[in-house]
């Protein structure tokens, strides 16, 4: 990973309730996205508040395209992989062996402004199931 191929991410992303559709849940009242890297680790953090009002967070760290890391104490996935798939893609999976759980497509739009999150969890006996957020970049 270079700082080039990182910078267009940075930042603070703010949910766009308009444009997302979920189908794994129901639309959050409100949700933030922050992505920083400091000496080549990135950190992305999920803020989000549930229908119900119930405040949820989340954080995945890693240096991308490198070998999957080791998570701790996670009773479903046994590696993360942070990788770019191009310039303006940065996806996250959760994997377990070789097969993916759960993914997070990051795409920033061509003005980067705008950055769709695809996120993508495999649910057994009933196959992938898809949220898709849009996320706009905070003043």
């Amino acid at each position: 990973m270079t700082t080039e191929q990182i910078t267009p991410f940075l930042g603070k992303w703010i949910l766009d309730l308009d444009e997302s559709e979920f189908d794994q849940s129901d639309l959050p009242r409100a949700a933030t996205c922050t992505i920083e890297e400091e000496f080549g680790l990135v950190t992305i953090r999920m803020s989000i508040i549930s229908a119900e009002g119930e405040e949820i967070g989340g954080e995945i760290t890693g240096v991308p395209g490198r070998a999957g890391q080791r998570l701790s104490e996670s009773g479903l996935a046994d590696r993360l992989l942070l990788f770019f798939e191009d310039e303006r893609t940065l996806t996250s999976e959760a994997r377990r062996g070789e097969l993916t759980l759960m993914s997070a497509r990051r795409r920033l739009s061509e003005d980067g402004h705008s950055m769709e999150v695809e996120q993508t969890v495999a649910v057994p006996g009933q196959g992938p199931v898809v949220n898709t957020g849009m996320y706009r970049r905070a003043q």
